[in-house]
Protein backbone atom coordinates (compact mmCIF):
# COMPACT_ATOMS: atom_id res chain seq x y z
CA UNK A 1 0.00 0.00 0.00
CA UNK A 2 1.52 3.46 -0.93
CA UNK A 3 1.81 6.06 2.64
CA UNK A 4 4.03 8.45 0.86
CA UNK A 5 2.67 11.30 -0.41
CA UNK A 6 5.14 14.31 -1.97
CA UNK A 7 5.91 15.24 1.44
CA UNK A 8 6.25 12.26 3.65
CA UNK A 9 3.44 10.10 4.92
CA UNK A 10 1.09 13.18 6.14
CA UNK A 11 -2.99 12.36 7.05
CA UNK A 12 -5.46 13.47 10.13
CA UNK A 13 -3.98 12.55 13.42
CA UNK A 14 -6.31 9.47 13.77
CA UNK A 15 -4.42 7.32 11.09
CA UNK A 16 -1.07 7.15 13.45
CA UNK A 17 -2.16 4.18 15.44
CA UNK A 18 0.28 2.54 17.93
CA UNK A 19 -0.14 -0.49 15.46
CA UNK A 20 0.92 1.54 12.47
CA UNK A 21 3.39 3.71 14.56
CA UNK A 22 5.21 0.23 15.55
CA UNK A 23 4.96 -1.16 12.06
CA UNK A 24 6.84 1.91 10.70
CA UNK A 25 9.37 1.73 13.10
CA UNK A 26 9.76 -2.19 12.41
CA UNK A 27 9.99 -1.12 8.89
CA UNK A 28 12.73 1.04 9.67
CA UNK A 29 14.83 -1.22 11.48
CA UNK A 30 14.09 -3.78 9.00
CA UNK A 31 15.99 -1.29 6.51
CA UNK A 32 19.39 -1.08 8.46
CA UNK A 33 20.17 -2.94 11.55
CA UNK A 34 20.69 -1.06 14.89
CA UNK A 35 20.39 2.52 12.72
CA UNK A 36 20.87 5.41 14.16
CA UNK A 37 18.12 8.00 14.20
CA UNK A 38 17.48 11.31 14.93
CA UNK A 39 14.08 12.39 15.65
CA UNK A 40 12.13 15.94 16.13
CA UNK A 41 8.65 17.32 16.32
CA UNK A 42 6.82 20.49 15.90
CA UNK A 43 4.15 21.44 18.15
CA UNK A 44 1.19 19.49 17.28
CA UNK A 45 -0.91 17.97 20.42
CA UNK A 46 -0.30 14.27 18.87
CA UNK A 47 3.49 14.90 18.07
CA UNK A 48 4.57 13.41 21.48
CA UNK A 49 2.33 10.45 21.39
CA UNK A 50 3.29 9.25 18.06
CA UNK A 51 7.35 10.17 18.87
CA UNK A 52 6.62 8.16 22.14
CA UNK A 53 5.75 5.34 19.84
CA UNK A 54 8.05 5.26 17.78
CA UNK A 55 10.90 6.06 19.75
CA UNK A 56 9.83 3.20 22.13
CA UNK A 57 9.84 0.80 19.19
CA UNK A 58 13.15 1.96 17.71
CA UNK A 59 14.16 1.24 21.19
CA UNK A 60 13.18 -2.12 21.55
CA UNK A 61 15.02 -3.34 18.43
CA UNK A 62 18.09 -1.66 19.28
CA UNK A 63 18.41 1.37 17.39
CA UNK A 64 20.38 4.58 18.55
CA UNK A 65 17.94 7.37 19.06
CA UNK A 66 18.51 10.88 19.38
CA UNK A 67 15.65 13.03 20.49
CA UNK A 68 15.52 16.65 19.71
CA UNK A 69 12.27 17.33 21.15
CA UNK A 70 10.83 20.18 19.73
CA UNK A 71 12.78 21.59 16.56
CA UNK A 72 12.20 23.03 13.24
CA UNK A 73 12.54 20.50 10.18
CA UNK A 74 15.58 22.12 8.79
CA UNK A 75 17.22 21.91 12.17
CA UNK A 76 16.69 17.86 12.44
CA UNK A 77 17.81 17.75 8.58
CA UNK A 78 21.12 19.77 10.10
CA UNK A 79 21.44 17.21 13.08
CA UNK A 80 20.65 14.59 10.76
CA UNK A 81 24.04 15.19 9.17
CA UNK A 82 26.21 16.67 12.08
CA UNK A 83 25.70 13.44 14.05
CA UNK A 84 25.53 11.19 10.74
CA UNK A 85 22.76 9.24 11.39
CA UNK A 86 21.26 6.63 9.31
CA UNK A 87 17.91 8.41 9.38
CA UNK A 88 16.13 11.54 10.26
CA UNK A 89 12.65 11.72 11.87
CA UNK A 90 10.57 14.60 11.57
CA UNK A 91 7.40 14.52 13.07
CA UNK A 92 5.10 16.99 11.44
CA UNK A 93 2.32 17.95 8.98
CA UNK A 94 4.17 21.24 8.35
CA UNK A 95 1.65 24.07 6.99
CA UNK A 96 -1.54 21.96 7.31
CA UNK A 97 -4.08 22.32 10.27
CA UNK A 98 -3.40 20.95 13.62
CA UNK A 99 -5.89 18.28 13.44
CA UNK A 100 -3.42 16.65 10.84
CA UNK A 101 0.33 15.54 11.82
CA UNK A 102 2.88 13.87 9.61
CA UNK A 103 6.23 11.58 9.54
CA UNK A 104 9.14 12.88 7.21
CA UNK A 105 12.30 10.46 6.80
CA UNK A 106 15.55 12.14 6.19
CA UNK A 107 18.73 10.35 4.90
CA UNK A 108 22.05 10.58 6.02
CA UNK A 109 22.88 14.51 4.70
CA UNK A 110 19.44 15.51 5.58
CA UNK A 111 18.03 15.52 1.96
CA UNK A 112 14.40 13.62 2.09
CA UNK A 113 14.70 9.87 1.28
CA UNK A 114 14.31 8.44 -2.04
CA UNK A 115 11.15 6.91 -3.75
CA UNK A 116 12.85 3.69 -3.69
CA UNK A 117 13.11 3.84 0.20
CA UNK A 118 9.67 4.90 -0.08
CA UNK A 119 8.90 2.25 -1.52
CA UNK A 120 10.91 -0.35 0.55
CA UNK A 121 9.55 1.09 4.22
CA UNK A 122 5.88 0.79 2.71
CA UNK A 123 6.64 -2.99 1.65
CA UNK A 124 8.03 -3.48 4.83
CA UNK A 125 5.03 -2.16 6.96
CA UNK A 126 3.09 -4.18 5.25
CA UNK A 127 4.95 -7.02 5.19
CA UNK A 128 7.12 -6.94 8.55
CA UNK A 129 10.30 -8.81 8.53
CA UNK A 130 11.48 -11.14 11.88
CA UNK A 131 13.46 -8.88 14.03
CA UNK A 132 15.71 -9.81 16.97
CA UNK A 133 15.17 -7.90 20.31
CA UNK A 134 17.73 -6.31 21.70
CA UNK A 135 18.23 -2.55 24.07
CA UNK A 136 18.84 0.45 22.14
CA UNK A 137 20.30 3.80 23.56
CA UNK A 138 18.29 6.93 23.90
CA UNK A 139 20.26 10.29 24.17
CA UNK A 140 18.74 13.86 24.46
CA UNK A 141 20.07 16.56 22.73
CA UNK A 142 20.07 20.25 22.48
CA UNK A 143 20.16 20.78 18.51
CA UNK A 144 18.96 24.58 18.32
CA UNK A 145 22.17 25.39 19.73
CA UNK A 146 24.36 23.50 17.47
CA UNK A 147 22.17 24.59 15.10
CA UNK A 148 22.81 28.40 15.41
CA UNK A 149 26.32 28.23 15.89
CA UNK A 150 26.30 26.50 12.44
CA UNK A 151 24.35 28.88 10.64
CA UNK A 152 26.73 31.74 12.13
CA UNK A 153 30.02 30.57 11.39
CA UNK A 154 28.81 30.07 7.40
CA UNK A 155 27.18 33.36 7.14
CA UNK A 156 29.49 35.61 9.54
CA UNK A 157 26.06 38.19 9.59
CA UNK A 158 26.62 41.35 10.51
CA UNK A 159 22.42 43.02 11.21
CA UNK A 160 22.49 44.31 14.41
CA UNK A 161 20.31 46.93 15.24
CA UNK A 162 17.81 45.91 12.24
CA UNK A 163 14.17 45.64 12.93
CA UNK A 164 12.80 42.59 12.70
CA UNK A 165 8.99 41.37 13.11
CA UNK A 166 8.01 37.84 12.47
CA UNK A 167 4.91 35.63 12.52
CA UNK A 168 6.54 31.94 13.82
CA UNK A 169 3.14 30.49 12.98
CA UNK A 170 2.61 29.01 16.60
CA UNK A 171 4.97 26.44 14.99
CA UNK A 172 8.45 24.87 15.77
CA UNK A 173 10.23 28.32 15.19
CA UNK A 174 8.93 30.00 18.02
CA UNK A 175 11.73 29.71 20.17
CA UNK A 176 14.98 29.52 17.87
CA UNK A 177 14.04 31.76 15.03
CA UNK A 178 13.73 34.67 17.72
CA UNK A 179 16.65 33.58 19.53
CA UNK A 180 18.73 33.52 16.84
CA UNK A 181 18.04 37.49 15.68
CA UNK A 182 18.21 38.39 19.05
CA UNK A 183 21.69 36.93 19.65
CA UNK A 184 22.48 38.31 16.63
CA UNK A 185 21.82 41.84 17.83
CA UNK A 186 18.05 42.63 16.54
CA UNK A 187 14.78 44.32 17.82
CA UNK A 188 12.64 41.58 17.15
CA UNK A 189 8.73 41.54 17.26
CA UNK A 190 7.75 37.81 17.47
CA UNK A 191 4.05 37.37 16.99
CA UNK A 192 2.24 34.05 16.99
CA UNK A 193 4.65 32.03 19.27
CA UNK A 194 2.62 29.64 20.84
CA UNK A 195 3.63 26.36 21.46
CA UNK A 196 0.96 24.23 22.97
CA UNK A 197 -0.19 22.68 19.32
CA UNK A 198 -3.82 23.50 19.50
CA UNK A 199 -3.47 26.68 17.01
CA UNK A 200 -0.15 25.71 15.00
CA UNK A 201 -1.04 27.35 11.37
CA UNK A 202 -4.17 28.60 12.36
CA UNK A 203 -4.42 32.21 10.19
CA UNK A 204 -1.11 32.46 10.81
CA UNK A 205 2.09 31.65 9.04
CA UNK A 206 3.32 31.18 5.64
CA UNK A 207 0.08 30.55 4.34
CA UNK A 208 -1.52 33.27 6.20
CA UNK A 209 1.16 36.29 4.71
CA UNK A 210 -1.92 38.68 5.31
CA UNK A 211 -1.54 38.55 8.90
CA UNK A 212 2.01 39.69 8.80
CA UNK A 213 1.27 42.32 6.18
CA UNK A 214 -1.08 43.88 8.75
CA UNK A 215 1.09 43.94 11.50
CA UNK A 216 3.95 45.21 9.51
CA UNK A 217 1.46 48.44 8.70
CA UNK A 218 0.95 48.79 12.47
CA UNK A 219 4.93 49.49 13.31
CA UNK A 220 8.33 50.40 11.77
CA UNK A 221 10.38 47.62 10.62
CA UNK A 222 13.19 47.15 8.22
CA UNK A 223 11.96 42.95 8.10
CA UNK A 224 8.78 40.88 8.24
CA UNK A 225 9.51 37.14 7.97
CA UNK A 226 6.81 34.22 8.34
CA UNK A 227 7.61 30.80 8.95
CA UNK A 228 4.91 27.79 8.51
CA UNK A 229 4.62 25.24 11.59
CA UNK A 230 7.97 23.40 10.77
CA UNK A 231 10.08 25.89 9.35
CA UNK A 232 10.75 25.24 5.97
CA UNK A 233 8.94 28.14 4.42
CA UNK A 234 9.67 31.28 4.46
CA UNK A 235 7.67 34.21 2.90
CA UNK A 236 8.65 37.73 3.43
CA UNK A 237 7.56 41.14 3.76
CA UNK A 238 10.03 44.45 3.14
CA UNK A 239 8.64 48.29 2.46
CA UNK A 240 5.04 47.14 1.99
CA UNK A 241 5.57 44.51 -0.65
CA UNK A 242 5.07 40.84 0.17
CA UNK A 243 8.05 38.40 -1.12
CA UNK A 244 7.17 34.99 -1.59
CA UNK A 245 9.27 32.12 -2.78
CA UNK A 246 10.00 33.34 -6.06
CA UNK A 247 10.99 36.68 -5.20
CA UNK A 248 12.84 35.45 -2.59
CA UNK A 249 15.02 32.99 -4.71
CA UNK A 250 15.57 36.04 -7.53
CA UNK A 251 17.09 37.98 -4.64
CA UNK A 252 19.19 35.57 -3.58
CA UNK A 253 20.33 34.36 -6.50
CA UNK A 254 21.31 38.20 -8.44
CA UNK A 255 23.31 38.48 -5.24
CA UNK A 256 24.98 35.03 -6.17
CA UNK A 257 25.78 35.71 -9.62
CA UNK A 258 27.41 39.26 -8.68
CA UNK A 259 29.31 37.09 -6.16
CA UNK A 260 30.24 34.17 -8.99
CA UNK A 261 28.82 31.61 -6.86
CA UNK A 262 25.02 30.98 -8.66
CA UNK A 263 26.92 27.74 -10.69
CA UNK A 264 25.72 28.00 -14.42
CA UNK A 265 23.99 30.81 -13.55
CA UNK A 266 21.32 28.51 -12.93
CA UNK A 267 18.51 28.37 -10.56
CA UNK A 268 15.78 25.52 -9.99
CA UNK A 269 12.26 26.03 -9.48
CA UNK A 270 9.45 24.55 -10.46
CA UNK A 271 6.02 24.14 -12.70
CA UNK A 272 4.58 26.71 -10.21
CA UNK A 273 7.24 28.99 -10.58
CA UNK A 274 5.69 32.23 -11.87
CA UNK A 275 6.50 32.76 -15.64
CA UNK A 276 7.44 36.37 -14.75
CA UNK A 277 10.55 35.39 -12.70
CA UNK A 278 11.77 32.95 -15.23
CA UNK A 279 11.75 35.97 -17.54
CA UNK A 280 13.58 38.61 -15.45
CA UNK A 281 16.16 36.07 -14.46
CA UNK A 282 16.81 35.59 -18.09
CA UNK A 283 17.57 39.27 -18.60
CA UNK A 284 20.14 38.86 -16.23
CA UNK A 285 21.38 35.84 -17.90
CA UNK A 286 19.63 33.70 -15.00
CA UNK A 287 18.54 30.24 -16.42
CA UNK A 288 15.50 28.55 -14.92
CA UNK A 289 15.29 24.64 -14.81
CA UNK A 290 11.91 23.47 -13.74
CA UNK A 291 10.73 20.52 -11.41
CA UNK A 292 7.93 18.73 -10.42
CA UNK A 293 6.03 20.56 -7.58
CA UNK A 294 7.31 19.63 -3.94
CA UNK A 295 10.77 20.68 -2.55
CA UNK A 296 12.41 17.14 -3.05
CA UNK A 297 12.34 17.43 -6.72
CA UNK A 298 14.17 20.51 -6.20
CA UNK A 299 16.95 18.96 -3.88
CA UNK A 300 17.54 16.11 -6.42
CA UNK A 301 17.90 18.68 -9.13
CA UNK A 302 20.21 20.94 -6.77
CA UNK A 303 22.19 17.70 -5.94
CA UNK A 304 22.66 16.31 -9.20
CA UNK A 305 23.78 18.84 -10.88
CA UNK A 306 25.31 21.17 -8.22
CA UNK A 307 23.22 24.02 -8.34
CA UNK A 308 23.17 26.66 -5.67
CA UNK A 309 20.18 27.99 -5.65
CA UNK A 310 16.24 26.64 -5.89
CA UNK A 311 12.85 27.02 -4.30
CA UNK A 312 9.10 26.90 -4.52
CA UNK A 313 6.79 29.60 -4.74
CA UNK A 314 5.11 28.42 -1.57
CA UNK A 315 8.39 29.56 0.22
CA UNK A 316 10.51 25.99 -0.01
CA UNK A 317 14.03 27.92 -0.22
CA UNK A 318 17.02 25.65 -0.60
CA UNK A 319 20.76 27.09 -0.74
CA UNK A 320 23.22 24.19 -1.23
CA UNK A 321 26.12 26.01 -0.13
CA UNK A 322 24.81 26.40 4.02
CA UNK A 323 22.47 23.80 3.66
CA UNK A 324 20.65 20.68 2.11
CA UNK A 325 17.07 21.20 2.72
CA UNK A 326 14.07 23.77 2.40
CA UNK A 327 15.51 26.56 5.71
CA UNK A 328 13.02 29.26 6.44
CA UNK A 329 15.52 30.17 9.06
CA UNK A 330 18.21 30.06 6.50
CA UNK A 331 16.30 31.96 4.23
CA UNK A 332 15.38 34.74 6.64
CA UNK A 333 18.62 35.46 7.90
CA UNK A 334 20.16 35.36 4.14
CA UNK A 335 17.73 38.22 3.19
CA UNK A 336 18.33 40.45 6.36
CA UNK A 337 22.33 39.83 5.54
CA UNK A 338 21.62 41.44 1.71
CA UNK A 339 19.10 44.11 3.06
CA UNK A 340 22.19 45.09 5.65
CA UNK A 341 24.76 44.91 2.55
CA UNK A 342 22.68 46.64 -0.23
CA UNK A 343 20.50 48.59 1.33
CA UNK A 344 16.65 47.97 0.54
CA UNK A 345 15.68 44.86 -1.70
CA UNK A 346 15.03 46.17 -5.20
CA UNK A 347 12.63 43.95 -7.05
CA UNK A 348 11.25 46.58 -9.56
CA UNK A 349 12.77 44.72 -12.90
CA UNK A 350 11.01 41.55 -11.35
CA UNK A 351 8.23 40.85 -13.78
CA UNK A 352 5.10 39.26 -12.66
CA UNK A 353 2.21 37.14 -14.65
CA UNK A 354 -0.43 37.22 -12.07
CA UNK A 355 -1.70 34.08 -10.94
CA UNK A 356 -5.19 32.51 -9.66
CA UNK A 357 -5.16 29.22 -7.57
CA UNK A 358 -8.62 27.45 -7.05
CA UNK A 359 -8.69 23.91 -5.41
CA UNK A 360 -11.25 21.05 -5.36
CA UNK A 361 -11.95 19.15 -2.03
CA UNK A 362 -12.30 15.93 -2.84
CA UNK A 363 -12.26 12.14 -2.16
CA UNK A 364 -10.52 9.23 -3.08
CA UNK A 365 -12.97 8.38 -6.06
CA UNK A 366 -12.77 11.84 -7.18
CA UNK A 367 -8.78 11.81 -7.79
CA UNK A 368 -9.99 8.52 -9.49
CA UNK A 369 -11.89 10.07 -11.83
CA UNK A 370 -9.25 13.19 -12.58
CA UNK A 371 -6.83 10.48 -12.80
CA UNK A 372 -8.44 8.65 -15.57
CA UNK A 373 -10.46 11.35 -17.44
CA UNK A 374 -9.52 11.60 -20.87
CA UNK A 375 -11.98 14.58 -21.52
CA UNK A 376 -10.04 16.84 -18.70
CA UNK A 377 -6.69 15.94 -20.13
CA UNK A 378 -7.93 17.04 -23.39
CA UNK A 379 -9.90 20.17 -22.18
CA UNK A 380 -6.45 21.37 -20.40
CA UNK A 381 -4.51 20.91 -23.42
CA UNK A 382 -6.95 22.85 -25.50
CA UNK A 383 -6.61 26.00 -22.81
CA UNK A 384 -3.39 26.26 -22.42
CA UNK A 385 -2.92 26.46 -26.29
CA UNK A 386 -5.80 29.42 -26.24
CA UNK A 387 -4.47 31.33 -23.63
CA UNK A 388 -0.83 33.78 -23.41
CA UNK A 389 0.40 32.18 -20.22
CA UNK A 390 0.18 29.05 -18.25
CA UNK A 391 -1.96 26.66 -16.60
CA UNK A 392 -0.69 24.01 -13.82
CA UNK A 393 -3.32 21.68 -12.65
CA UNK A 394 -2.24 18.67 -10.43
CA UNK A 395 -3.32 16.32 -7.46
CA UNK A 396 -1.64 17.25 -4.37
CA UNK A 397 0.85 15.12 -2.89
CA UNK A 398 -0.53 15.89 0.78
CA UNK A 399 -4.20 16.80 0.92
CA UNK A 400 -7.33 14.64 -1.22
CA UNK A 401 -7.58 17.93 -3.03
CA UNK A 402 -7.11 18.55 -7.17
CA UNK A 403 -4.93 22.46 -6.88
CA UNK A 404 -5.71 24.79 -10.12
CA UNK A 405 -3.34 27.19 -11.12
CA UNK A 406 -3.75 29.84 -13.67
CA UNK A 407 -1.24 32.64 -14.86
CA UNK A 408 -2.11 35.22 -17.54
CA UNK A 409 -1.52 38.86 -18.42
CA UNK A 410 -4.08 39.95 -15.82
CA UNK A 411 -5.54 39.21 -12.90
CA UNK A 412 -9.01 39.01 -14.40
CA UNK A 413 -7.56 36.53 -16.58
CA UNK A 414 -6.46 34.43 -14.56
CA UNK A 415 -9.08 34.17 -12.12
CA UNK A 416 -11.80 33.88 -15.19
CA UNK A 417 -9.29 30.55 -16.09
CA UNK A 418 -9.23 29.01 -12.91
CA UNK A 419 -12.75 29.43 -12.56
CA UNK A 420 -13.77 27.55 -15.73
CA UNK A 421 -10.67 24.99 -15.13
CA UNK A 422 -12.55 24.37 -12.09
CA UNK A 423 -16.03 23.96 -13.14
CA UNK A 424 -15.13 22.07 -16.06
CA UNK A 425 -13.46 19.16 -13.73
CA UNK A 426 -16.20 19.56 -11.39
CA UNK A 427 -18.63 18.27 -13.70
CA UNK A 428 -16.15 14.96 -14.75
CA UNK A 429 -15.67 13.86 -11.91
CA UNK A 430 -19.08 13.88 -10.74
CA UNK A 431 -20.40 12.09 -13.46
Amino acid sequence: MQYFGTDGIREKEGIFTPDFLARIARATVGLKERPKVVIGRDPRVSGERIEGVLTGTLLRFGAEVLSAGMTPTPVLAFLTRHFNADFGIMISASHNPPEYNGIKFLKTDGRKIEESTEAALERLIDNPCPLEEREGVLTRIEGNRLYIDDLCRKLQPSVAGMRILMDTANGATAEIAPQLFRELGCDVTAIYTETDGVRINENCGATHIETLAEAMRKGSYDLGFSFDGDGDRLMAAVGGRILDGDHILYVVARVLQQQGTLKDNTVVGTVMTNLGTEKSAAKHGIRLIRTKVGDKYVSDEMERNGYAAGGETSGHLIFSAYHTTGDGILAALLLAVIERKYGVLNLDDLEEYPQSHQDILTDADGIAAFDRSEAIKSYLRKVEGEIDGRIVVRKSGTEPKIRIMAEGKTKAESEAIAREIRTFILEQIKQ
